[in-house]
């Protein structure tokens, strides 16, 4: 814990409220908790505060609006500010110092494979040759992971599950920060949680959650060369083809069906029971039980239509 003060200094910033107050961790603005602090990335984020959970907000100086009940700490670039908070609670990943796994009975573990501390593997759990896995992260039973697979720090993976060669878990989101026309990266605190009897295909790439948890659901198959971004949920028995990017922040509802090579940009919900057609480029939201194709994507069979309405016109001609 660190006091209100503490990360005032830190940040050069200016505090209204409780400066002897003792934060506990970081948070999202739109989940927040108490004893927590967050930050306003920029304007839009303001309706969220009233009803935050949060104790402490990083603001920039123009912000005005205080709450009794809050503490802010106003600075000349919150963003910028935040960045420096969230290096303070970051576990990084330390030059290899190998430790002694906690394995369950039967574990078959390969040559040339190194582990950080305090991980554990299940029973029945297999480790191929290659494979790095971070400190306090937990393997389930029955789970193979096959060679050269990366699991960052704090990751939880299930019971059942597969991962293939190449595959690197828990690695820093491609979040940014823009100041002076210069890009800084945000530190990820989050974790990647995935469920049980998860399979997931070669050279993919799951990015850890900003502040709060990357979570793939239970009985979700995976292809190779898939990348999943930073805070994605993926619900229960989703399937995602070859070649899929999902930016950060979106969320696939149960038995969502992903076809190969398309695109799938922030903060959107994709309906459960959807299916969306290879080589689409998603750009909004889409409701349950939905069929949707195409670059913008829409209704399958509406663009199907005016396929067949634009072609009749180029016959005319």
């Amino acid at each position: 814990m660190i006091s209100v003060s503490e990360i005032s200094k830190l940040i050069d910033g200016e505090i209204v409220g409780n400066k002897d107050l003792l934060v506990k961790g970081i948070c999202g603005i739109k989940d927040g908790k108490e004893g927590y602090l967050t930050y306003l990335k920029d304007n839009s984020y303001k309706k969220y505060i009233k009803d935050c959970q949060a104790s402490v907000f990083i603001i920039d100086n123009d912000y005005n609006s205080f709450l009794e009940n809050k503490t802010f700490i106003k600075v000349k670039n919150s963003g910028l500010s935040f960045i420096k908070i969230l290096e303070i609670f970051k576990n990084k990943l330390e030059i290899i110092k190998e430790d002694t796994p906690s394995l369950g009975n039967n574990v078959n573990i390969s040559n040339n494979v190194k582990f950080g501390k305090n991980v554990i593997v299940g029973n029945n759990s297999t480790i191929h040759s290659g494979c790095f896995i971070g400190d306090n992260s937990n393997i389930g039973e029955n789970t193979t992971i096959y060679p050269n697979v990366v699991i960052y720090n704090d990751i939880e993976i299930g019971d059942n599950c597969i991962i293939d060669g190449g595959c690197i878990i828990g690695a820093d989101g491609f979040g940014l920060i823009e100041n002076n026309n210069i890009f800084y990266n945000i530190p990820h605190i989050g974790k990647v949680i995935i469920g049980n009897n998860v399979s997931i295909g070669s050279n993919t790439c799951i990015d850890r959650g900003t502040i709060d948890n990357t979570i793939i659901g239970d009985n979700v198959k995976i292809d190779n060369m898939v990348q999943i971004a930073h805070n994605v949920k993926i619900n229960n028995n989703c399937v995602i083809a070859g070649q899929v990017g999902i930016a950060g922040s979106t969320v696939l509802y149960k038995n969502v069906k992903v076809g190969g090579r398309t695109g799938i940009i922030d903060n959107l919900e994709i309906g459960k029971n959807s299916i969306i057609a290879g080589n689409s480029f998603v750009w909004k939201s889409i409701k349950e039980n939905s069929f949707v194709s195409g670059d913008p994507a829409e209704d399958h069979k509406l663009r199907l239509k005016k396929i067949a309405a634009f072609n009749k016109i180029l016959n005319k001609k």
